[in-house]
């Protein structure tokens, strides 16, 4: 009796696993063009005194603008990388446990890059200054808020992400849970985001190409998770 309820909780656990998988694809799938209709009708400031009126005018705009919601998406990122793991470790435990540890290390590394919140009050800040010290200084501080948001943290998780989704194809594309399209698709994402959106015109456009292979590759992890619980419900 307890080997069988020991059975229905790692069974009941693992569907949880694989449902929050589900969840969190299905979350940055649905980020993505929300995050591009953003960017479409309101691109980027090219100066910093440009982000501080955005932020001005409209604060939930310019957080967005700021990739607040690309910042949701990484958390979202984890629990896919978990299920991802939890999916892929019965057969060869390796791979998947250094594709999560480089894919949450990666993660770890971008949270600190988002400077959103300080930006939004940086801004505020700027509008209440009175005197022209108090304005340079809050310039060079967004500056340097905007150096971080696109300087070396940002392109280290770019990078580690990209080869955490190469290592979880290599782990996937020997597993029979996922089926091999799942895997290459996955893997041509990762091989795209090898060079991170910060590297010129280059890096932003294998960054946008990127996106199309991990749209795909969203769905299609959402599809094998969900014959993924079919068949543990089964067994």
């Amino acid at each position: 009796m307890e080997i069988q309820n020991s059975i229905e909780q790692q069974t009941s656990f693992k569907i949880a696993i694989y449902r929050t998988g589900i969840i969190s694809a299905a979350f940055m799938l649905t980020m993505i063009p929300v995050q591009i209709i953003f960017y479409v009708i309101w691109p980027h400031p090219t100066t910093i005194i440009d982000w501080f009126v955005l932020f001005q005018n409209n604060w939930l705009i310019g957080l967005i603008s700021f990739d607040f919601l690309y910042l949701l998406s990484m958390i979202a990122s984890i629990f896919l990388y978990l299920a991802l793991f939890f999916a892929l470790k019965d057969r060869n435990k390796s791979l998947p446990i250094f594709a999560l540890t480089l894919g949450l290390i990666g993660l770890s590394l971008y949270f600190p890059s988002n400077t959103s919140i300080e930006m939004l009050s940086n801004s505020r800040q700027y509008a209440q200054a009175v005197t022209e010290q108090q304005k340079t200084i809050l310039l060079a501080s967004g500056q340097t808020l905007y150096s971080i948001w696109r300087g070396t943290s940002y392109a280290v998780y770019y990078v580690f992400n990209g080869i955490a989704l190469i290592l979880f194809f290599l782990a996937m594309i020997k597993n029979h849970k996922f089926r091999k399209i799942t895997a290459y698709i996955g893997l041509v994402s990762g091989i795209l985001m090898t060079v991170p959106a910060t590297a010129g015109i280059i890096g932003m456009t294998m960054a946008l190409l990127s996106l199309i292979p991990w749209s795909i590759f969203s769905i299609l992890v959402i599809k094998d998770f969900n014959t993924i619980i079919k068949s543990t419900i089964k067994t």
